[in-house]
């Protein structure tokens, strides 16, 4: 029942089955089964049904206040039983290639010190920080936080939160066969007549940023990509593209080398977490609000 409540919220929120579905990461078939489970267990329409999109009945809009109270106490008292119940609490840690930051080891080693009942574990994490969807997704789910760059935009746009820990450098990294790989520091002008990978307009602001440059320059070509995973690094070093990355995604491909640029363009980097998570995570966000000097 609280898969279907959960569902039913995203739908009434975002007034559609297919965004519902693209929110919560399932099919929009899965999203409209899980509705009409709800209204066939509760003997309610809860949906006007158009082909412009879906609207709450007076009764929907009802139990959909009510919707949002009940998921809400019960996330709150699931993670007050689990913390209560276990003497070690154990934190999961999503990681991977681009979801990585070596100054974050130290971090967790000061919150075993100071916390000798958190426990972590470390998960394989995907890394689409492109669109932040799979990897987004795995957020309360397959595991609590990750340390990474992020975008205040798209916290808000997936109910995410991120207590800062840096401010990193965006870099650009340059397959190996490429001549720009054996300098220590490139120029403005050494990227000219390059072709430069970047996330599309609007979903990093600091990208954007870069863009709004490198778009004065007819010389330079600008290619989209969806996503920071290894496909989309295989695909620069395969055609030779440069790709605008953030300074600790420098070991994410062994062909490519990331190289300091003369620009001044940078990105939070921190923790980020869900808006709703476990008391635990609170503890860590005090600690490094309050104790951790990096």
């Amino acid at each position: 029942m609280n898969d279907q409540l959960t569902t039913f919220i995203s739908v009434a929120e975002n007034k559609s089955f297919n965004k519902a579905a693209n929110q919560l990461f399932i099919s929009a078939p899965a999203v409209i089964k899980q509705i009409n489970a709800l209204e066939k267990n509760i003997h309610v329409t809860l949906f006007n049904r158009t082909h412009s999109g879906v609207s709450l009945t007076p009764a929907g809009e009802s139990f959909y206040q009510d919707a949002k109270k009940l998921v809400a106490a019960y996330t709150k008292s699931i993670n007050h039983a689990q913390d209560l119940a276990e003497e070690k609490q154990s934190v999961k840690i999503g990681v991977g290639p681009l979801a990585t930051g070596t100054g974050t080891n130290n971090l967790w080693l000061e919150i075993s010190q100071k916390y000798p009942n958190i426990t972590f574990q470390f998960i394989p994490c995907s890394c689409a920080l492109g669109s932040f969807n799979e990897f987004l997704a795995g957020i309360n789910k397959e595991f609590d936080l990750v340390s990474s760059v992020y975008d205040t935009n798209l916290l808000q746009m997936f109910d995410l939160k991120a207590t800062e820990l840096d401010i990193t450098p965006l870099k650009v990294s340059v397959p190996v066969q490429n001549p720009l790989s054996n300098k220590e520091r490139l120029t403005l002008n050494d990227l000219k007549g390059q072709t430069i990978a970047l996330s599309p307009r609007g979903e990093f602001n600091c990208f954007d940023q870069v863009r709004d440059m490198l778009e004065k320059d007819p010389t330079i070509t600008i290619k989209d990509i969806n996503g920071f995973d290894m496909p989309i690094l295989n695909s620069c070093v395969e055609n030779n593209w440069l790709l605008c990355s953030a300074e600790d995604w420098q070991t994410a491909h062994p062909m490519l080398k990331a190289k300091t640029v003369d620009w001044d363009f940078t990105a939070p980097f921190g923790l980020v977490y869900g808006e709703k998570h476990r008391q635990v995570v609170n503890q860590i966000v005090d600690f490094v609000n309050n104790d951790y000097q990096p």
